[in-house]
């Protein structure tokens, strides 16, 4: 049996509009190549506020970059806005075998639209198989 293993990158938490929230980094040595998918979810109520999800790379674990993909597996999402009723989004994205090529990997979400509330949630989880644990 394959094991994954979740890792808690983003909290369920709000923000305020325009704030990134940048998700706990996962170091790419725990993962085997390719094997790093990301659960993004928002719940949100006010409307005109949507959520928007990315993927980042780091070196050094300390300056990230923004990652460009293909459209066959997006990087980046944003969400439906808020109706005034909870509107949730989940989506999985995924970073390619090429994302070890660096020490680090983590997602970002930000609010944005209106004035955001503590209804307006986001969160995301990672989901990886270890190194040497695919089968061959």
């Amino acid at each position: 049996m394959i094991q994954r293993i979740p890792y808690v990158a983003l909290a369920t938490l709000t923000s305020l509009n325009g704030t990134a929230r940048t998700g706990n980094p996962l170091v790419t040595l725990q993962a085997a190549p390719g094997a790093i998918a990301v659960v993004c979810s928002a719940s949100i109520t006010t409307a005109s506020v949507l959520a928007t999800f990315k993927l980042q790379v780091s070196p050094d674990g300390t300056t990230f970059y923004d990652l460009s993909g293909g459209t066959s597996s997006p990087i980046t999402f944003a969400t439906a806005a808020g109706t005034g009723s909870p509107v949730t989004t989940t989506k999985v994205l995924t970073f390619d075998i090429a994302a070890h090529a660096f020490s680090h990997v983590r997602v970002v979400a930000t609010l944005s639209g209106a004035v955001t509330n503590t209804a307006d949630v986001t969160s995301a989880t990672m989901y990886y198989v270890p190194q040497g644990k695919l089968p061959a």
